[in-house]
């Protein structure tokens, strides 16, 4: 995934953010990508470009994303949502066809990702960091999207053209304006080491901070041993 995404960077115009905590698992500079968003302001994005829906309908217990490839995807229901686009999603990555599937994905200024096998999604971080705008919904997770471009709904039902245009037009300007409104330092893992190691037994020591080799351990009183099939 990562050298799919880094494909995509190496085309991008030099756009780059600089490095914060100076830390080894921190880029020196970060290339966040702005393309699609120039092109949303530019030359404008069609109806029928405006919402990619792609993933994998079986990943899902709750039966969500089911649900809303049959409301948004089936024949019957085409005609209701001309700004949806649906490509169906093998189960699987196939990780030598990615660099493709981003090219073409990135054709959609919206993915629309629902929750998978867990409440967070991957997708919805690809996205971020492709330029793209994730369509999430109102979870407990919301705090890890604040000051980040991402649209939370509670209903698929929330979602309609003259809703996406304008999320689209608001968003694009705040990626593109000198202001830096949006935290992209929480797509860096230097971010969220730091912030997990500030919450440690071990902040007020300064070299807690410092990257070194580590085995990183936890004690559990569980004996995980009974539950090996052998």
């Amino acid at each position: 995934m990562a050298d799919a995404i880094q494909s995509v960077y190496v085309q991008q115009r030099n756009h780059t953010l600089p490095s914060i905590f100076n830390e080894l698992d921190e880029p020196a500079k970060y290339i966040q990508p702005q393309d699609v968003s120039h092109r949303a302001l530019s030359t404008g994005i069609k109806t029928e470009d405006l919402l990619l829906i792609n993933f994998d309908k079986g990943t899902d217990g709750s039966g969500l994303r089911l649900h809303i490839w049959k409301q948004l995807c089936t024949s019957k229901n085409r005609h209701k949502y001309p700004f949806v686009k649906c490509i169906g999603k093998p189960g699987g990555v196939q990780i030598e066809e990615l660099p493709k599937l981003y090219e073409r994905n990135r054709q959609y200024p919206f993915w629309l990702s629902p929750r998978g096998n867990g409440i967070d999604c991957h997708r919805t971080w690809e996205a971020l960091y492709l330029d793209i705008i994730p369509i999430v919904w109102n979870t407990s997770l919301n705090v890890l999207y604040e000051n980040l471009p991402v649209v939370i709904i509670n209903n698929y039902e929330e979602l309609n053209e003259k809703f996406l245009y304008e999320k689209l037009k608001e968003i694009s300007e705040k990626k593109l304006s000198q202001k830096n409104v949006y935290q992209y330092e929480k797509l860096r893992n230097a971010y969220w080491r730091r912030l997990i190691l500030k919450k440690s037994r071990h902040r007020n020591k300064k070299s807690t901070y410092l990257r070194r080799k580590r085995c990183w351990s936890a004690k559990s009183t569980v004996n995980w041993r009974q539950f090996l099939p052998y």
